[in-house]
């Protein structure tokens, strides 16, 4: 079915466009062999320093921990075959520390006002 549903798909691409090549994706109608030059244009242009494109993958194991995405699943994605290396690309910022501060304090708070309740001690 899938393998239907992309044949149909590049059919329709093939009226705005030729497909005489292997490759889908062009520019001025030769084939983008490598996408590190057009990252670093863009990057260029958008006055953004000290990134690099590997840094998108560290970008994404995060944000998907963030999302709540399941770590094997989020780790197909982004391409890692071990929990090790997916730990490594996942950065924590101060405001994952406070959210995670937050939810602890949800359940910490109604057990101390518990514990400190005189009716409840009783």
């Amino acid at each position: 079915m899938l393998k239907r549903n992309t044949r149909k798909y590049l059919v329709e691409l093939a009226k705005v466009r030729s497909l005489s090549t292997n490759h889908v994706f062009l520019y001025e109608g030769m084939p983008i062999n490598e996408i590190k030059n057009a990252f670093t244009t863009a990057r260029r242009r958008a006055g953004i320093v000290d990134f690099r494109f590997h840094d998108l993958r560290h970008c994404a194991a995060s944000n998907f921990r963030r999302a709540g995405v399941d770590t094997i699943t989020a780790m197909k994605i982004v391409g890692h075959k071990s929990q090790k290396m997916y730990r490594r690309y996942n950065n924590v910022k101060e405001d994952d520390l406070r959210r995670a501060a937050a939810k602890i304090n949800t359940v910490i708070t109604p057990a101390i006002s518990t514990l400190s309740d005189p009716a409840v001690s009783a």
